[in-house]
């Protein structure tokens, strides 16, 4: 097994696992009305009931576990000339490591997403802690790190299409 592959198989299942932890002691910690925007001031301007957001995050886990999952299995059965990559000669007679690349990547999207809701998960837990001040500014490091982690994963698979078949050994 490859490094890359080791390494997306891991995070997927640490992701999956950090999900579940933050859903559990989020929904917890949760208040019944959950503050969801705050103002300038930081009041709370929006608030929803921990169980929506409780089944909302579970829906959308679920959503992008199964459809990302189906979409790379069905990948597997796409002719390679219809696959518009560059060095369309030299993967198409490399497929099975075309596949575990689109593969990995699939993963690698599913583990951002899971990665990324279990940390809005989480901060919203810290920001409707009782026993603190509600400072939203101190979390305003989520949406560039969310954005980072998306960019990242989207960028990986045209730069390794774009390497030869084996480079990363």
């Amino acid at each position: 097994m490859k490094v890359g592959t080791f390494f997306v198989r891991v995070w997927r299942m640490v992701s999956i696992a950090g999900f579940l932890l933050a859903l559990f002691s989020s929904y917890i910690s949760y208040p019944d009305a959950v503050a969801v925007r705050f103002d300038e001031l930081n009041h709370p301007v929006q608030t929803l009931d921990r169980e929506v957001i409780f089944y909302l995050a579970i829906g959308i886990f679920i959503i992008n576990n199964t459809l990302l999952d189906l979409i790379a299995r069905l990948f597997l059965k796409v002719p390679t000339a219809q696959i518009p990559i560059p060095n369309q000669a030299t993967w198409a007679a490399n497929r099975p490591q075309l596949n575990k690349v689109f593969k990995n990547w699939f993963n690698a999207l599913m583990a951002s997403v899971n990665t990324i809701l279990g940390l809005g998960l989480l901060v919203l837990s810290f920001l409707n802690r009782s026993d603190r001040p509600i400072r939203a500014i101190e979390y305003a490091w989520l949406l560039p790190l969310s954005t980072a982690i998306i960019l990242v994963v989207l960028v990986s698979l045209p730069i390794r299409l774009s390497m030869k078949p084996g480079d990363d050994d």
